[in-house]
């Protein structure tokens, strides 16, 4: 999957959780002020079958080989009063990172579909369109949120913390954007569960 040219990347989280093919516990860590420091993501515009079903928990396997451990990029839906859906989860574009920091093209929201496991289910209240997503990637212009995510991993990264650190600054532990992790500033704080929501 070639790097994207142009992204909305508002808010960088590490996946923690996959609660079905279109449902993710993402551990913020650019904040945006539409997010918690733990928070629920529901993938935009496409519909996975229930974990209860076969396809369902085959969808849910894959999106955990997929994203499980992942540093990604979120688009947030921008209206402030359908950013959330009645379950209080995070209307979002996904975005994997490269090696390079920058997001991935195509969306996860589309290689979920490209890959059997989900289908469109085009929401026409919220900002996406989800046939942008078969254009080419748009031209890219870094956001401030990459910008920042990058100054946080440089900052670890020359205060000398080894790869296996488990201190943070700032929330990041080394330029390993799978190291990165808020979870580690409290000892006391024991691991996060987000789990399936009714």
């Amino acid at each position: 999957m070639p790097s994207a040219l142009g992204l909305p990347d508002e808010a960088v989280g590490r996946v923690v959780s996959v609660i079905s093919g279109d449902s993710l516990g993402i551990e913020i860590l650019t904040a945006d002020s539409r997010t918690n420091a733990i928070d629920s993501v529901k993938l935009a515009d496409i519909e996975v079958p229930s974990t209860v079903t076969p396809a369902g928990k085959d969808a849910q396997r894959y999106a955990f080989s997929l994203l499980k451990n992942q540093t990604v990029y979120l688009d947030i839906e921008d209206n402030a009063k359908r950013a959330r859906n009645d379950w209080s989860q995070l209307i979002c574009v996904v975005y994997l990172m490269d090696s390079d920091f920058s997001p991935v093209w195509p969306p996860v929201n589309r290689i979920m579909v490209d890959a059997g496991h989900a289908v469109l289910s085009e929401d026409p209240n919220n900002e996406f369109n989800s046939s942008d997503w078969w254009q080419g990637p748009p031209n890219y212009r870094p956001s401030e949120t990459r910008a920042l995510f990058l100054a946080m991993l440089q900052e670890a990264s020359s205060s000398g913390q080894a790869t296996t650190s488990s201190e943070t600054v700032e929330g990041v532990t080394t330029a390993d954007p799978t190291k990165v992790s808020v979870l580690g500033r409290d000892s006391k704080s024991g691991s996060v569960s987000i789990g399936y929501r009714k």
